[in-house]
């Protein structure tokens, strides 16, 4: 007969989540499913305003050099000029002074208007994008650790639903600058990009959902949920625009505004929905204090100290160190496979980053193509990425479990098993596998993309490079296997600081690297990104695969351990 021991350590008690032992029905027990929905309405509404938000910047920074030069015309008798045309003939006698006297007037704010199609218009708007994007980097590498920390102290749903206020905030302001252009000024679009960091971006939305992902399921299946979180960003990705192009023309005219109040309606009602949705972690129940009293709490006693010890505390570089746990339960294999998949994670995040906007300006330099045929290519390496993370990676796991005779796990996280300090303290082979194939599926993509001389051959490699998209998955899985349940969020929070630096860097590099050879050798930018990938695929050499079991070091290391509750039912082996 089995007996399952819970670890009483001395330090028990500082340790912020407790877990019940009462039994609970079933609407009010944590499950992935309870999460999907609202995960999928968030991405779909960041999908479907993501080109308005863009036109909106784009339309105001018009209105205002427009403005200026219909100021400066008398002088000069000077006149922008579209390019390629934009919707007009560029260069052409028609234009007369008196249409460009009306041209700021007749810009339609977060629309798409082709007499913004300037050079002066499209560099004001890229630097305008560079400074917003590196001020939403910055702020959310500093708050995701953060969100990530309070999350293992107060559960998961009520950060996620605070991060994702503030980002219907964000949203708010960007709609009010879009309604009232005259009363508020271009600079107020900034406040959005500053509320987009505080939030922690799409990067603490996603860690957020794999830390609510990791604490209700079972090691063997983590994979497959955090791949159906990440298929559902793919899929709001590639259906997001779309979806926002059919509401803006529903009416039969453009209105871009109706796409903004819908994603402010979507993000709303997510956060109401949010309000039903179980807690993963289960907190200590005996704690009937109001929320803001021990949130203020949590402040004041992280407070306390000099100004040297506060200046530790906020220092987002000292959350990395659970990245390398160092500790008398954790053995060198864990602390090297932490280490190694968080190194692998952040590479494969910045080559996809990095590689967005490359692709855009490379296919339109290489094949001529214009906005239709990226919306396309866009939708179709989405999609594919969606399949292999949906529909792939549950696929194969399916196969490998079959194929090796594998009963069901027994082993359980967190609050399905009670035990705090469960953890798998091994990765599968099955992982690494999937790393592996996902890296070498990365690398044959992008080689492609280097050495594609025709569009079809170019989306095809797109296709071929979406299986990259497993790696992310299993990446995130496999490090939540290796660390107790209480320390998942500050685990993918430390990631999330990661991939928001790689934010920053990686687009920026990849630019500057395009920039540099356009006229010489374009294609050069996806051999370096290949070669990223190439590095990631020899870290895998570093991981160390184990069995999977509950790695409890209690009884050689002289603790206290003491039966869990008696009727409470655990599942053992089959």
């Amino acid at each position: 007969m089995s007996h399952t021991y819970q670890r009483v350590s001395e330090h028990e008690n500082d340790d912020p989540p407790s877990y019940e032992a009462t039994p609970k029905a079933w609407f009010n027990q944590p499950s992935v499913f309870w999460l999907l929905p609202v995960f999928l309405l968030f991405n779909l509404a960041m999908g479907a305003t993501s080109m308005p938000r863009m036109n909106v910047i784009t339309s105001l920074i018009c209105r205002n050099i427009l403005t200026k030069e219909m100021a400066a015309e008398p002088q000069d008798g000077a006149m922008l000029q579209p390019r390629h045309g934009g919707g007009m003939s560029g260069g052409s006698a028609n234009m007369s002074a008196a249409a460009g006297n009306h041209s700021a007037s007749a810009i339609i704010i977060g629309d798409y208007n082709p007499i913004c199609a300037m050079k002066e218009v499209e560099s004001a708007t890229a630097m305008f994008n560079l400074w917003g994007n590196l001020i939403a980097g910055v702020i959310a590498a500093v708050a995701t650790p953060f969100w990530g920390k309070l999350s293992d102290h107060f559960g998961r749903v009520k950060p996620l639903a605070a991060a994702t206020t503030v980002m219907l905030f964000s949203e708010a302001v960007m709609v009010l600058v879009a309604k009232f252009p005259d009363a508020l000024p271009l600079g107020w679009v900034y406040l959005t990009f500053v509320l987009e960091g505080m939030s922690g971006s799409f990067i603490l939305i996603m860690a957020l959902a794999s830390s609510y992902a990791a604490d209700c399921t079972r090691s063997e299946d983590r994979n497959v949920a955090l791949g159906w979180f990440h298929g559902s960003m793919f899929f709001g990705m590639a259906a997001g625009p779309a979806f926002g192009g059919f509401l803006g023309m529903s009416g039969g005219k453009s209105n871009p505004m109706l796409v903004f109040y819908t994603g402010l309606a979507m993000r709303a009602f997510g956060i109401l929905f949010l309000i039903m949705v179980p807690e993963s972690l289960q907190l200590n129940i005996a704690d009937r204090r109001p929320l803001r009293v021990q949130v203020l709490d949590y402040l004041r006693e992280h407070s306390r100290g000099s100004w040297a010890d506060k200046l530790k505390r906020v220092n987002p570089i000292r959350l990395l160190r659970i990245l390398s746990p160092a500790n008398a339960h954790v053995d060198k294999s864990t602390q090297r496979n932490v280490l190694a998949l968080a190194s692998i994670n952040t590479i494969l995040f910045g080559a996809m980053m990095g590689a967005m906007n490359v692709m855009m300006l490379y296919s339109e330099f290489r094949f001529g193509w214009g906005n239709k045929e990226s919306g396309i290519f866009l939708s179709t390496v989405n999609v594919f990425r969606t399949l292999a993370t949906v529909v792939v990676l549950p696929l194969v796991i399916m196969l490998s479990r079959r194929f090796s005779g594998s009963k069901r796990p027994s082993f359980k996280h967190a609050h399905t098993s009670n035990s705090k300090d469960d953890t798998v303290s091994h990765i599968d082979s099955l992982d690494i596998f999937l790393l592996r194939i996902s890296i070498l599926s990365d690398t044959i993509g992008y080689i492609g993309y280097a050495i594609s001389p025709t569009g079809a051959l170019f989306t095809l490699s797109g296709a071929i490079a979406s299986l990259g998209a497993i790696g992310l998955a299993t990446s995130e899985a496999s490090m939540t296997k290796l660390l107790p349940a209480s320390q998942t969020g500050e685990l993918l929070g430390a990631l999330g600081l990661l991939q928001a630096l790689a934010r920053i860097i990686a687009p920026t590099v990849a630019g500057l690297t395009y920039s540099w050879t356009t006229e010489s050798m374009p294609q050069i930018v996806f051999w370096g990104i290949a070669f990223c990938f190439a590095v990631a695929g020899l870290l895998t050499a570093v991981l160390k695969a184990g069995k999977a079991g509950s790695h409890v070091k209690g009884e050689e290391d002289g603790e206290i351990m003491v039966p869990l509750q008696a009727d409470k039912q655990y599942d053992g082996p089959e």
